[in-house]
């Protein structure tokens, strides 16, 4: 390394032995308190995690490196990035296989009444439920990148399950086919101004009473008010989200909380949180600091700013 480089707490302990041995120190998550860091050590790379940053960090890496400890990066400010000289890289195709895997648990939880059934059992309950088969359903995937392959290639070959995909270009079908067709859709979606809410009350509206719907992307392109609603009038069978518009969650409406529906399926942000993602996470992000400090800057994959 050229110089020191900070990892945000939450980072720096999912794959401490990796960021131990570049030496790399932890830092504090939050902004300001990051951005007197950045200045105090006179520091030119930050590694962070998904909280949003949106000023004085900036300000204190002028010219500097932000490296994304993961895939999506809209908790990074890109027009603040651009006007502070500042690259941004991700961490693409490294953590495909957890979330992927993730998105196909939470699927098969719904289908089975997974939690529902432990939490009874848990109880004293020794009362099952009736759940469905994945197998011949239909699947919808809504965003075809590298996850959205990769649950498409699970859930064909290992579930005999039907896969229908929507994307930009030839060969997908539209969003409404997708929505109406499907036993299943599962959100791969990128977070930005064209997808906000794109999962909305009209596009809910398309899917099957029984249908399931599952969300490993980003909270903000699910409406979650109108999934509740529909949840609530039983116009969709099920829900499964790990992405939140608020995290740590709260309801985006009081009164309307995913978390008192017996439908519903929530993890805390971890699809991606496996100690092999975490791990080709950390040394690809520490590859981009090399790379910049070696001013390798075509080798970096970078984020567009």
């Amino acid at each position: 390394m050229n110089g020191p480089v900070l990892v945000t707490q939450l980072e720096f302990q999912k794959a401490e032995p990796v960021f131990v041995a570049a030496g790399c120190e932890p830092a504090p998550v939050e902004e300001q308190a990051l951005a007197d860091a950045v200045t105090v050590r006179s520091v030119r790379a930050v590694i962070v995690g998904v909280a949003p940053y949106r000023g004085p960090l900036y300000e204190a890496l002028g010219g500097g490196l932000i490296a994304r400890f993961g895939v999506g990066h809209d908790s990074i400010n890109k027009a603040l990035a651009r006007q502070h000289g500042i690259i941004v890289t991700n961490t693409p195709g490294a953590l495909d296989a957890s979330v992927a895997e993730h998105a196909i648990w939470l699927m098969g939880c719904l289908a089975r009444r997974v939690s529902r059934s432990e939490a009874r059992m848990c109880g004293g309950e020794f009362a099952g439920e009736v759940g469905v088969e994945l197998c011949g359903k239909t699947l919808g995937i809504l965003g075809f990148g590298g996850i959205g392959r990769r649950v498409a290639q699970i859930a064909e070959l290992g579930l005999g399950m039907k896969v229908l995909a929507c994307d930009l270009g030839p060969g997908f079908v539209s969003a409404e086919e997708l929505f109406r067709e499907s036993d299943v859709v599962s959100v791969h979606l990128p977070s930005n101004s064209d997808t906000r809410h794109f999962v909305n009350a009209t596009r809910l509206s398309w899917m099957k009473p029984s249908a399931l719907l599952v969300n490993t992307a980003r909270g903000a392109v699910l409406e979650e008010e109108a999934l509740y609603d529909a949840l609530v009038a039983g116009r969709l069978g099920g829900a499964a989200l790990d992405v939140f518009e608020n995290e740590p969650y709260r309801p985006v409406v009081p009164g309307k909380d995913l978390r008192t529906l017996d439908n519903v399926v929530l993890t805390p942000h971890i699809g991606s949180n496996t100690r092999e993602a975490n791990r080709r996470m950390a040394e690809l992000c520490l590859e981009n600091v090399r790379h910049f400090f070696a001013g390798d800057l075509d080798r970096l994959t970078r984020v567009s700013v």
